[in-house]
């Protein structure tokens, strides 16, 4: 009978040593894991600082662009002939208003780089391409505005 309890006694200790060991080994992956994942948002932490950074650059590269574009432009006789838009587009050019002949308007759009036209500068631009462009007057009335498109 008491054999038969060391057995047991045995048996459950047999059962306990496995289970503790099992347990000790579940907890050293977690922790390899938990420490792999936080390994991991660092890095992922890190290069969005990295992107963040970089794309500022390109934004600022941009901007100086578009402050000193004017100043080198060809498709006008001179800095006088633009006026600055922003949005959509960043110019707006009239070559030839300084002088006396015709006058040729011209949709600028300054980019650096490998910049790419959004989706709006696109559609400005297949507008201006299909001509789908009209002048269009309005004047103010005392009480009422009246639109006049030729």
């Amino acid at each position: 009978m008491f054999e038969e309890f060391l057995t047991e006694i045995l048996a459950l200790n047999l059962i306990l040593i496995i289970t503790v060991v099992y347990l000790i080994r579940k907890l050293i992956d977690m922790n390899s894991e938990f420490n792999r994942f936080k390994s991991q948002k660092d890095n992922d932490i890190l290069e969005a600082r990295k992107d963040s950074n970089k794309k500022q650059r390109a934004t600022i590269k941009g901007q100086i662009s578009e402050t000193i574009a004017p100043w080198s432009m060809t498709v006008v006789d001179s800095v006088s002939e633009l006026n600055f838009l922003g949005n959509p587009i960043d110019f707006v050019g009239f070559k030839g208003l300084d002088g006396k002949g015709d006058v040729s308007i011209k949709f600028i759009e300054v980019k650096s780089g490998a910049a790419k036209l959004n989706s709006n500068q696109r559609r400005v631009r297949d507008a201006v391409i299909a001509k789908r462009i009209e002048w269009v007057e309005v004047r103010i009335n005392e009480l009422q505005i009246q639109e006049k498109v030729l």
